[in-house]
Parts: C-alpha cells; sequence; structure tokens
C-alpha cells in the first residue's frame, strides 16, 4: 500500500516533466477547463457503439468555448489471435456536431467526420498504442468566409500507461502532431499536444479521470499555446 501511495503521490512530478518544456517557451497563452462523459454499448462482441459530450471554457476557464457531441463506432479485428499476443487493434468512425467560439470572437455551428485505427500492446502492468485518426471538419459558410473549408488533418498519437496491480489506478501519458493536408500553401504539422492523465475504475461500469493537457501550435504565426485542466467520466 505504501509503495503505491509513493508511485501516486509522483503523479505531479511525471505531469510536470510533460508540460514544463511547453510552459518555458510560451510567452502567450491562455488556461482552461474541460468537461467530458461517454457512454459505450457493446452491440455484439468487439463492435461497440458510443455517444460523448465535451464543454471546454477558456480564457483562464472565465469563457464557454465549445461544445461536442459525438457519435462513434468501433470495431475489435482478430480478437482472438491476437489477444495471445496482448495486442488489440481497433478501427474505429465517428460523427461529431460542435458548437465553438472561434478566433474572429463569434459562435460557429461545425461538422466533423473521424476515421480512425487505433493498436495496443501490453507488457505486463504496461501498455504501448498508437492511434492514427483522418479528421475532417465542415465549418458554416452561412456565418462566415475562411480560406479552406473542410479542414483535414492527419492525426498521430502515440501513448504509454500503467496498471497498477490490485488497484484502481491507471496513469497515461501521450503525444500527438496534427498534419493538416488541404492548406493551400503548406502542407505541415502546426499542431503538438500532450497529455499527461490518471484514471480510477470506480467499478466494472464507472471510471472517472483527471488530465492535465498542453496544445502548442508550431510553424505558424502567432502560434497559440494553450493548457488545460481536464475531467472525465465514462460508463456503459
Amino acid at each position: 500500500m505504501r509503495g503505491w501511495l509513493c508511485s501516486f503521490s509522483g503523479l505531479p512530478a511525471l505531469c510536470a516533466l510533460v508540460l514544463f518544456p511547453r510552459l518555458a517557451e510560451a510567452q502567450n497563452y491562455d488556461f482552461g477547463t474541460e468537461w467530458e462523459a461517454e457512454y459505450t454499448r457493446a452491440i455484439v462482441k468487439g463492435t461497440e457503439i458510443s455517444i460523448g459530450e465535451e464543454l471546454r471554457f477558456k480564457q483562464m476557464s472565465t469563457r464557454f468555448t465549445k461544445t461536442e457531441t459525438t457519435l462513434g463506432l468501433s470495431q475489435s479485428l482478430w480478437r482472438k489471435s491476437l489477444k495471445q499476443h496482448g495486442v488489440k487493434l481497433r478501427l474505429g468512425v465517428s460523427y461529431a456536431f460542435i458548437y465553438r467560439y472561434n478566433s474572429k470572437h463569434y459562435y460557429e455551428d461545425q461538422h466533423r467526420l473521424n476515421a480512425n485505427v487505433s493498436v495496443t500492446k501490453k507488457f505486463g502492468d504496461w501498455a504501448i498504442g498508437y492511434r492514427m485518426r483522418y479528421q475532417t471538419t465542415f465549418r458554416n459558410e452561412r456565418i462566415g468566409d475562411y480560406k479552406y473549408n473542410p479542414q483535414m488533418y492527419l492525426r498521430n498519437r502515440i501513448g504509454v500507461s500503467y496498471t497498477f496491480p490490485n488497484h484502481p489506478w491507471k496513469l497515461s501519458l501521450s503525444e500527438e502532431c496534427f498534419l493538416r493536408l488541404n492548406h493551400p500553401s503548406r502542407k505541415i504539422v502546426d499542431e503538438l499536444r500532450s497529455v499527461a492523465s490518471a484514471s480510477y475504475q470506480i467499478d466494472r461500469h464507472n471510471s472517472v479521470s483527471i488530465q492535465l493537457k498542453a496544445a502548442i501550435e508550431v510553424q505558424v504565426k502567432n502560434p497559440d499555446r494553450y493548457f488545460a485542466l481536464g475531467f472525465a467520466y465514462e460508463f456503459d
């Protein structure tokens, strides 16, 4: 028990290692809070549907800036043959309706389509995962004029997690890059996102988590630097 508490008490230091390089270089930055809830239900073995809701507050967490409602479908591939090797492979698609406060200081509605593939490999209590996501966001041309619409991104995320044996806690770290695909001038990585999180499994059907996030724009003029404290609840 004492060893587990010592390990968990090291979470702030672990998060600082991830976020400190970002904070050190940030001159103009914002801080916010994010709230999420997601319900998942298995249709048949290996196939799941999910619905989620997310709220974001920026400008030092004083202004509501985004709500996102997501409906998703995912499918596990070769479950039995991969399970014996500690590997999980999933394909997924999702649709999201987004209402957000944009950089031109007005609210707009957006529609987003995602398609992703993810793979996870377990090494005892540790796991390493990779996810590739193709993301397309359609913006509302009736209330704004945009240089390019839709916005298309290829997102690549790699992460590592540790599950405490005989305890309901799990710690995770991830890094993600955003490659814009259809910008009129350059196809570049324009955002890096780091996340450190701790999750607690309440029972078989309910879990909660807290996370620290740093989202840094790169290779663009006047890059945004955004840091957030997030809370999530998942149930099935």
